[in-house]
C-alpha cells in the first residue's frame, strides 16, 4: 500500500483511496505501460494518479456516484503518463541538443475563437440529444474531450491545468475549441429556435 494513502486524515476518505487503487493498480499501470514502456515510470505514474485522487477526493467520490469513477481515473491516468514522456521526450532532446527546440502544436498564441454558446438557454435537452452529444464528444480528440469531461464533472480550469499538466490558458483554450467543434460537427441541432 502507498505511504500516502496511510496519511490521509479521514477514514472514509481513505478507505475510499485505498479500494480504489486495489480495484484499478493493475489497469492504471497498464495504461501506463502503453506510453512510458518502463516498469518504474509506470509504477509512478499509477502514484501520481493515486495523488491527484487524494487531492481531489471529493470529486473523484462524486464521479463514483455519478458512475464516471473508472473513466476519470483512465483519462487523469493516461495524462499523467503522457505527460511524464513528454518530459523524458524533452529531457532526451535537451541532453542532445541545447539549441534544438521543438514547437507544440499547442503553442500560447492569441487567437480569437468565437463563443458558440451564448445561447444555452435555447439548448433543448432531451435523451435522444444526449445521446447525440456523447456521439459527437467521442469523435473530438482527447485533448478536447478530456477537458470537456473534466469540466463536466465541475473541475475548475485551475483543477484542470494542474491535472493535466498544462496552463489554465491552454485549458480555457481547449474547452472553446471542443465547444466549437462540437458545433461545427452537427451541435447546432440541439438548438430550437
Amino acid at each position: 500500500m502507498l505511504p500516502i494513502i496511510l496519511n490521509v486524515a479521514d477514514d472514509d476518505d481513505r478507505s475510499f483511496v485505498e479500494d480504489i487503487y486495489v480495484k484499478y493498480e493493475n489497469q492504471l499501470y497498464l495504461i501506463s505501460m502503453k506510453y512510458l514502456q518502463n516498469h518504474h515510470d509506470a509504477q509512478d505514474c499509477v502514484h501520481d494518479t493515486i495523488k491527484l485522487v487524494i487531492d481531489y477526493i471529493e470529486k473523484f467520490k462524486t464521479a463514483q456516484d455519478n458512475g464516471y469513477l473508472e473513466r476519470l481515473l483512465t483519462v487523469v491516468c493516461r495524462n499523467c503518463a503522457k505527460n511524464a514522456l513528454r518530459v523524458k521526450i524533452r529531457k532526451n532532446e535537451y541532453e542532445q541538443s541545447l539549441t534544438r527546440y521543438n514547437y507544440d502544436e499547442d503553442s500560447y498564441e492569441d487567437i480569437d475563437i468565437p463563443d458558440y454558446t451564448s445561447c444555452v438557454d435555447k439548448l433543448y435537452v432531451s435523451e435522444e440529444n444526449c445521446e447525440y452529444l456523447h456521439t459527437l464528444i467521442n469523435k473530438l480528440d482527447d485533448k478536447y474531450r478530456d477537458v470537456i469531461l473534466f469540466k463536466s464533472l465541475g473541475f475548475d480550469s485551475k483543477s484542470i491545468a494542474k491535472m493535466m499538466n498544462i496552463s489554465e490558458e491552454l485549458v480555457r483554450k481547449r474547452y472553446s475549441r471542443a465547444k466549437k467543434k462540437l458545433w461545427e460537427m452537427g451541435g447546432e441541432e440541439l438548438y430550437v429556435e
